[in-house]
């Protein structure tokens, strides 16, 4: 499973996805990164494997 936390949209908020669906809407980017981690840790517990990405203006980094 890949969380990928980016901004998106008109009024550039950050989102997380999962594929194609969008997980959440946040205001910054700390919130949805936070979010990202802990669906990325409930989907470990359940035996998936899971990264989360983040993609901001100059950088794309895996957690």
């Amino acid at each position: 499973m890949e969380f990928r936390v980016c901004r998106r949209g008109r009024a550039a908020r950050w989102v997380v996805t999962l594929g194609e669906r969008v997980y959440g809407a946040y205001l910054d980017k700390e919130q949805a990164l936070l979010d990202a981690v802990d669906a990325a840790r409930d989907a470990l517990a359940a035996g998936n494997d899971a990264q989360v990405w983040l993609k901001d203006r100059t950088t794309m980094r895996v957690f």
